[in-house]
């Protein structure tokens, strides 16, 4: 337990606001935020399971306390405190420098617009971030063939010349720098280009439209032919996109998907019912929380500096402090903003969003050859196959041994993201089952292992693996049934072909080399081997316990006493007489007397 943090804690009000975790060099750990300090504080007190989380508390030398007056600005002030400080424990977008903005400086006589990352300037609006400076050049661009303004940083006011440069030739600008250019003129130019970002591409049709007529009352021919043709590339760039919400809606669609330490978020731009842009932006997680929790905190660290060209914004889920990101937008927007989660056929673009966001992690944790602290990459594929709707980041596996009905046993393998966790392997002596009984025999362990996890308030498993066919997959459906669970996805992998059998009744045959399979078959060969182990064991100790029956002079509790030294019968027979003395209970008259009882004399 760190002693600092307990006693500063004592004097934490229960009040809302942010806390400032930091080292003993005064470097910042981690910046959070909570709606009653003190509680949140005393659960670094708890025993941690996470490791991450255990190194960090023990590294806070220093706390710092900042009073908000209400939650929502705890969680602003938590983003904006993060961007300034980026943790090292915090989620964080993994380096926030390469997320360019396209500012466009409305405050001057003549806005241009630029590629920057620097958002200090108020005055100026932007749009973001974007995931590269290449998508950011390419926008740029675009808006450009459309509405020929400046990129030049001349400080341009009228009656003031400059050097014209190559764009006022090729026509990619209308050269203030040379010319007189109306400001009401130039500023249409400039709205459009605010009208296209925000995704109102109607109003940019029209824009373009009473452009060419204004330049073909005024007989400038060649300039409204130039406009026509901005008008048609327009058209041509929306025209490619299938409609995918018939209702013709403007919104923003979220997906994310979560490693260990690790994770992707994609926003889908929706724009007049058409699936227009994709971003995608990549984090380092928090030790310690919850998937909703860490989409939460991004969704504020995004929201604090992204412009929100939409008022419709739907979430896989929705994050306890939605009502507080509603207000913060709406004030910062001066528009009514609605959060919700999906409805009719916004349900597939959400499901899109979220495989899409599988397939990113699955290539960035390929990539980065991250190690099992992540996600094996084996899961998006198993929950591809599966058709889950999440990654299966915990996999449990059951078997049955015992010999001719003798002995019977279970065991219960666990995988974490595709990697075993042998601490939380658990054996089985079968109580109920008479005789060679199997499928009883998978319902009985598969019961008891349900029955435990829920009673000790623990998680269960994402997919249980059953060692066998239909007839074992049907005894384990019917314990989880019996349970009332229902979140469970059952599984059974056959020995002849490791065919695999869902509940539902279909067969599956993967291709050898298929990485979900073999996570599979490794999963089925660990409980396989976990089980026969145990097995093996008890079969041991009952030959030692009949073997010691044979010898006179020995009860139960030297039995026990023998057993507990030894552990085996063969370990007993190697042993000489002076150690078989040393067992509690056994003089020298009885060592001896075993001792010729082992070997026969």
């Amino acid at each position: 337990m760190n002693e600092f943090l307990l006693d500063r804690i004592r004097t934490v009000p229960e009040k809302p606001g942010v806390y400032i975790f930091k080292d003993a060099r005064g470097n910042v750990l981690y910046v959070g935020k909570a709606k009653n300090l003190k509680n949140r504080l005393r659960s670094y007190l708890q025993p941690q399971e996470n490791p991450r989380l255990r190194v960090m508390v023990s590294k806070i030398r220093d706390l710092q306390l900042i009073l908000t007056g209400s939650e929502s600005e705890a969680l602003l002030l938590e983003a904006n405190l993060i961007k300034q400080f980026k943790p090292y424990y915090n989620i964080r977008l993994k380096d926030d420098k390469k997320y360019p903005y396209l500012k466009i400086t409305i405050k001057d006589y003549y806005p241009g617009i630029f590629a920057t990352r620097d958002l200090s300037d108020k005055d100026s609006i932007y749009f973001g971030p974007y995931t590269s400076a290449r998508a950011l050049r390419k926008t740029i661009r675009m808006v450009r063939n459309l509405f020929p303004v400046r990129t030049c940083t001349y400080n341009l006011k009228p009656g003031k010349r400059f050097p014209a440069c190559i764009d006022y030739h090729i026509g990619k600008c209308v050269g203030p720098c040379v010319a007189d250019v109306p400001r009401e003129e130039y500023m249409r130019l400039v709205n459009g280009i605010i009208e296209l970002l925000s995704g109102r591409t109607t109003k940019v049709e029209k824009i373009l439209e009473e452009e060419m007529k204004r330049a073909a009352e005024a007989l400038e021919f060649e300039r409204a032919a130039k406009i026509r043709d901005n008008l048609l590339a327009l058209r041509e760039l929306l025209s490619p996109q299938s409609v995918i919400t018939p209702n013709g809606k403007d919104l923003e669609v979220w997906g994310y998907a979560l490693s260990r330490n690790f994770g992707v978020f994609v926003v889908f731009n929706v724009k007049t019912g058409k699936l227009v842009y994709k971003e995608t932006f990549f984090v380092d997680t928090e030790p310690g929380i919850g998937e909703i929790e860490t989409f939460e905190k991004f969704l504020w660290q995004y929201y604090s500096s992204a412009t929100l060209w939409t008022d419709l914004i739907v979430l896989p889920e929705l994050p306890p402090s939605v009502d507080h990101l509603r207000s913060y937008l709406e004030k910062k927007t001066e528009r009514k903003i609605r959060i919700r989660k999906p409805v009719a056929d916004e349900n597939s673009l959400v499901k899109l969003a979220m495989e899409n966001a599988s397939k990113e992690l699955e290539i960035e944790i390929t990539r980065l050859k991250i190690d099992d602290a992540a996600v094996h990459p084996a899961l998006f594929e198993l929950k591809d196959i599966m058709g889950l709707e999440k990654i299966p980041e915990r996999i449990e596996a059951v078997d049955i041994s015992h010999t001719f009905g003798s002995n019977p046993v279970g065991s219960v393998v666990v995988f974490e993201r595709g990697y075993p966790r042998k601490s939380e392997y658990r054996k089985y002596r079968i109580k109920t089952v008479q005789g060679i009984d199997d499928f009883s025999m998978i319902h009985e362990v598969v019961k008891r292992r349900l029955r435990r996890l829920i009673k000790e308030g623990k998680r269960l498993p994402d997919i249980f693996v059953i060692d066998g066919g239909v007839g074992q997959l049907n005894q384990a459906v019917k314990a989880a049934e019996d349970l009332g669970v229902k979140e469970v996805y059952f599984l059974a992998i056959a020995k002849r072909f490791d065919e695999l059998h869902t509940p539902d009744g279909k067969v599956l045959m993967l291709p050898r080399r298929s990485e979900a399979l073999k996570l599979i078959q490794r999963l089925r060969n660990e409980a396989h081997r976990f089980a026969v182990s145990f097995h093996r064991d008890l079969r041991t100790k009952e030959g030692f316990v009949s073997f010691l029956d044979t010898i006179p002079d020995i009860g139960e509790k030297r039995k026990r006493a023998l057993i507990a030294y030894f552990g085996s019968l063969s370990r007993l027979m190697s042993a000489s007489m002076e150690e078989i003395q040393r067992v509690e209970g056994i003089g020298p008259k009885l060592a001896k007397k075993i001792y010729y009882h082992l070997h026969g004399e």
